[in-house]
């Protein structure tokens, strides 16, 4: 038998909206507006210095070289990336139920850590944002680009204009199951620039959730550079 819910509570439900609730820890919130508690957002910790000066990996000691063993090793064609903070704990919870749970709301914190962290950055005035894209069939499975959407916030906050002219147009293998040799080789061909016009001696912000090897960030700024661009940058949420 159903529970019959008095009217006096259905009244204070409306007249009173009960708090909503954080999506990680669960605990009420103060406003309906917030998606994350105070507390879960104090744990999300940014990545500090020593950092590789080219991509932004954490070094153990500034006293050593200013380039990481992987950038020593592999040329990227972006000028410089910076990624928030570490993939793991809340930040990694944050961008999981981002990307595969259908949390499209989260861009809105993911993207204002992102936009932060440009703030602080000592990098030129960019032309255009440029969101990581995704293949066509892979779009359909998941319903949406998160690195578009994380890109439509830093661009709101901005004011730097989104170019949607880099495409993908050959699937791949999820590139979380290969290793580093076979990420870069997974990669070669896959992404396009179309209205090349567009991105022609401009300085570019290439924006995408996780950086881990580089190999995505890199073939995608190969791509633009040889369309033509002036420079590419690398911003993400996390370092994988």
């Amino acid at each position: 038998m159903s529970k019959v819910v008095p009217l006096s509570n259905l009244i204070l439900d409306i007249l009173f909206p009960r708090k909503p609730y954080c999506t990680i820890c669960g605990g009420k919130l103060t406003y309906a507006s917030e998606i994350l508690c105070q507390s879960c957002r104090n744990k999300i910790k940014p990545l500090c210095e020593p950092l590789c000066s080219k991509c932004g990996k954490p070094m153990q000691s500034p006293k050593r070289a200013k380039l990481c063993q992987d950038c020593k090793e592999d040329f990227h064609s972006f000028v410089q990336a910076r990624s928030y903070g570490y993939y793991e704990g809340i930040l990694k919870e944050l961008i999981y139920h981002f990307k595969y749970h259908g949390k499209r709301e989260l861009a809105e914190v993911l993207g204002s850590l992102m936009y932060g962290l440009l703030n602080q950055l000592s990098w030129p005035r960019f032309d255009y944002i440029v969101p990581l894209p995704l293949h066509p069939k892979r779009l359909r499975e998941r319903g949406y680009n998160q690195a578009y959407l994380l890109a439509e916030v830093v661009a709101n906050l901005s004011g730097i204009p989104i170019y949607s002219g880099l495409i993908r147009v050959k699937p791949t293998e999820h590139q979380t199951l290969l290793d580093k040799a076979l990420r870069k080789q997974n990669l070669i061909g896959a992404f396009k620039v179309v209205d090349s016009d567009k991105v022609s001696d401009k300085t570019l912000l290439l924006i995408d959730d996780v950086y881990t090897t580089g190999a995505t960030t890199g073939e995608c700024a190969k791509c633009l550079i040889e369309a033509g661009a002036h420079a590419v940058y690398v911003l993400t949420c996390a370092r994988g």
